[in-house]
């Protein structure tokens, strides 16, 4: 059967997301399957396949890299499903369940997302690998975070170094996030990630820059507003009530409507 689809990006993380699936069988996206979508019309890959559900009082997400392996969280991807939620029902204000957890959403006039977000959490400190050190944290995903006081080497020799620390035995079996930030001035960081199952380095990750931000936050006493650089685009992050009330907020786009064969 044909069952349309929503191809949508945020700053350049792009998805195949299906939304409605009342009358579909999970079953049917198994990883092979969601492998072959994301690379549908043999053209480039999009980064992610997201099953959003949408029923009246229940929304909820499933997020799977295009490798076919399901992930925690996406932050883009809410963004991106937020969009379509407007869309199909003319709301500005919603939850959406990811992981077992709601996350509140308000879409602003100027179409900007803003997406309320629970305070991460450090599950290993003062990890050391090679002569970097970093942060193992937990913002929906899990992702290890370094500050990278270095200039940024071309992306073929970042990818060698965080390749290296997403396989290691102390992340095993499913590894880790790869995140390395700099400081850029006061309130701004630029943020470079690795992702696992896409293998990449990303020209986004909003979970990995959030979690940056917290890091950045933290260790420098930092409470105002922070703007995010990645290579895709930008985002804000507001800290508030000693972490308990956090606001992320970037921009995504649907960029068209298409029909799948399943």
């Amino acid at each position: 059967m044909n069952i349309p689809f929503y191809k949508c990006n945020s700053k350049g993380n792009d998805f195949i997301i299906i939304s409605h699936l009342n009358s579909l069988n999970y079953q049917s996206f198994n990883p092979e399957k969601i492998k072959s979508i994301c690379n549908y019309g043999n053209k480039k890959a999009v980064d992610g396949f997201i099953l959003l559900n949408n029923k009246k009082n229940l929304k909820f997400m499933d997020y799977y890299n295009n490798d076919g392996s399901w992930e925690t969280f996406c932050l883009n991807g809410i963004v991106c499903c937020a969009l379509i939620l407007q869309q199909e029902s003319n709301e500005n204000k919603f939850e959406i369940i990811s992981n077992d957890i709601a996350y509140k959403i308000d879409i602003m006039n100027n179409k900007n997302v803003q997406v309320q977000m629970d305070k991460p959490s450090y599950e290993k400190r003062n990890i050391k690998i090679d002569n970097y050190k970093g942060e193992c944290l937990d913002s929906g995903a899990r992702h290890l975070v370094l500050n990278y006081n270095n200039e940024w080497n071309n992306n073929q020799k970042l990818i060698k170094i965080m390749k290296k620390m997403r396989y290691n035995k102390m992340f095993s079996p499913d590894g880790i996030n790869i995140n390395f930030y700099k400081i850029i001035d006061s309130g701004v960081i630029q943020v470079k990630t690795y992702e696992k199952g896409i293998e990449a380095i990303m020209d986004s990750c909003a979970s990995g820059s959030f979690a940056c931000a917290y890091d950045y936050s933290k260790k420098n006493n930092y409470k105002n507003k922070i703007d995010v650089i990645n290579d895709g685009g930008n985002s804000q992050i507001i800290f508030k009530k000693n972490y308990t009330k956090n606001v992320f907020s970037t921009k995504g786009s649907i960029e068209f409507k298409g029909e799948l064969k399943i």
